[in-house]
């Protein structure tokens, strides 16, 4: 065989290594599409399309939901904003910027703002003034597809009812047996911190605690739905 012809050959062979990568790289991904907000579709419709046999993706319902928490500061900077969080971290309280243009500080998740008067209380006695802030979420429709896909669905649904129902023993039981039974050995490290946070909230020794800790599980799923879906 020529040399060229090697050549030609030897090319071949990569381009054809460098697409079969790609295509499995591409597989791999988790995808999260944004079908609708509130839609006019029933929630039982797209329930029975998740689970068409026929479909290969999954559709994620999230339910309206809203809940309570601490509003610390709102900023037209986000410098400033984060500079208010990482100095609460530094007092011991879990802070998360939860909103952007302006960026919203904030401590804490309850069901109501009285549930929220103890740490309240905590921060004041800290130096740091706050005040009771309902957060509403619409209900919104994702396609899921992808690797992984599945488990990223069922945990998203599981904050969502904590939002809905709030923290109950019963619920955080059943993110461990999720994790357990579909993560494998090698689960998405996408879903890690969010993970990692379940856990925490399942020592937490009592609901003023799991309250303390719960924006963050909120803040984390977000992250999640933003990263699934390019944003």
């Amino acid at each position: 065989m020529k040399i060229i012809d090697q050549f030609k050959v030897l090319v071949v062979l990569i381009l054809g290594i460098m697409a079969l990568a790609l295509l499995t790289w591409g597989i791999g991904k988790i995808y999260l599409e944004l079908l609708s907000q509130s839609s006019h579709e029933s929630t039982a419709q797209r329930q029975a399309q998740s689970l068409d046999k026929n479909n290969p993706d999954t559709v994620l319902v999230l339910p309206k939901a809203g809940f309570w928490t601490c509003q610390l500061g709102l900023f037209q900077n986000e410098h400033n904003a984060q500079l208010l969080r990482d100095q609460l971290i530094v007092m011991g309280f879990k802070a998360e910027v939860i909103s952007a243009n302006p960026w919203m500080v904030a401590i804490g998740l309850g069901r109501t703002a009285d549930e929220l008067k103890g740490l309240r209380q905590a921060l004041e006695e800290k130096g740091f003034s706050s005040i009771p802030k309902q957060i509403a979420l619409p209900e919104r429709s994702f396609r899921v597809a992808g690797n992984g896909g599945q488990l990223t669905a069922e945990l998203l649904k599981n904050v969502n009812t904590i939002l809905e129902t709030g923290f109950n023993q019963e619920v955080l039981a059943k993110e461990e047996q999720l994790w357990a039974a579909q993560a494998g050995e090698h689960p998405l490290t996408d879903l890690d911190r969010l993970h990692q946070l379940y856990g925490q909230l399942r020592v937490k020794n009592t609901p003023e605690e799991q309250k303390a800790l719960g924006l963050s599980l909120f803040f984390e799923s977000q992250r999640v739905i933003y990263k699934f879906s390019g944003k």
